[in-house]
């Protein structure tokens, strides 16, 4: 009986270990409102969490954030999203322009903007596609 308390406290240790080199490495996502203007790609990532699950993304990806604006994507069903994260009023500004030439639709709001990412359609199919691309977006309005 004694045998078995020592092994379960040592599971325990080690179980509560994993978790706390887990947490500081950043594997588990915070959450940060998502009006929050980051500072670092931390927490941009979190505000980008945020965003995603409000939505309801089934998957979320972090591997090309590693500048402001910090680009993350998500998933609903088959459509890829892209989460910008800003972290100033003129890198938001930039962003949003660039994202207005691009002529994708986007909702923006405080410091993010999330865009469908076209999968092989040209710019043109895109805009005209029926129904229309916007509705695509009703998840992040």
């Amino acid at each position: 009986m004694r045998r078995i308390a020592v092994v379960v406290s040592i599971l325990l240790v080690v179980v509560a270990a994993a978790l706390l080199i887990a947490g500081g490495r950043g594997m588990f996502h915070g959450r940060l409102p998502t009006d929050t203007l980051a500072t670092n790609e931390a927490q941009a990532e979190d505000v980008a969490f945020s965003v995603a699950s409000n939505a309801h993304c089934g998957a979320f990806d972090s591997e090309n954030a590693f500048r402001d604006p910090w680009m993350f994507e998500c998933t609903i069903g088959d459509v890829w999203f892209q989460i910008f994260v800003y972290g100033s009023d003129q890198s938001r500004s930039a962003d949003l322009a660039r994202l207005q030439a691009d002529g994708r639709p986007y909702v923006a709001k405080a410091y993010y903007a999330v865009t469908a990412v076209p999968t092989s359609a040209s710019k043109d199919e895109v805009l005209h596609a029926t129904p229309p691309p916007a509705s695509i977006m009703d998840p992040f309005r």
